[in-house]
């Protein structure tokens, strides 16, 4: 049975004595834990999927501080100064979060400095208004599978909206799959 803690500790304890003698009691409370949550309970006909239980390592920490998580675990920072968000709404995509840039090049020919400003101050409008319309939706938390500009990150601030950045592809994808989402290119 499975679904029996018990049981299954039993059966792990001692293949973790194999691998980690001496901490065996305390490893395999700690993956049974971890394999019971993530097993499907309305379908019983569906195998345990090992990608649903990951391993992060922390360093500064032994095997004995060693947690179990609901959840997903990322080893990054977040990339600007809104650091916790509860009962979050993410937007995931998996392009940059910055301005627009042009796929060919141009010259513009600028004859002062208003003529700059307004230049410049036109894209930093723009840029605003995607983020207040982000904002607008209930999003709190943006996922970027590349990198976020200053300029983009400075909104995001601006608007209380955590900024998490993914470089793996499959951190991307277990993401989406988690939380039921879509990386929007």
């Amino acid at each position: 049975n499975v679904y029996d803690k018990e049981e299954v500790q039993k059966v792990l304890k001692s293949t973790l004595a194999s691998k980690q003698f001496g901490h065996e009691e305390f490893l395999s409370k700690l993956v049974t834990d971890a394999c019971v949550t993530v097993i499907p309970k309305e379908n019983k006909r569906m195998p345990f999927n090992v990608d649903n239980v990951r391993v992060c390592k922390i360093l500064g920490s032994g095997v004995l501080s060693s947690s179990s998580v609901k959840g997903m675990v990322f080893r990054r920072e977040v990339e600007g100064t809104v650091a916790h968000v509860k009962d979050a709404k993410v937007a995931v995509y998996s392009c940059p979060v910055d301005s627009m840039q042009t796929e060919t090049k141009g010259t513009v020919l600028l004859k002062n400095a208003t003529e700059l400003k307004a230049f410049s101050t036109g894209e930093e409008d723009l840029l605003e208004k995607q983020i207040r319309e982000i904002k607008e939706q209930g999003v709190s938390v943006v996922v970027s599978g590349s990198k976020f500009g200053d300029l983009a990150l400075h909104f995001l601030n601006r608007y209380g909206i955590m900024a998490v950045r993914l470089l793996s592809k499959h951190d991307l994808r277990r993401l989406c799959k988690t939380i039921n989402a879509i990386a929007l290119p």
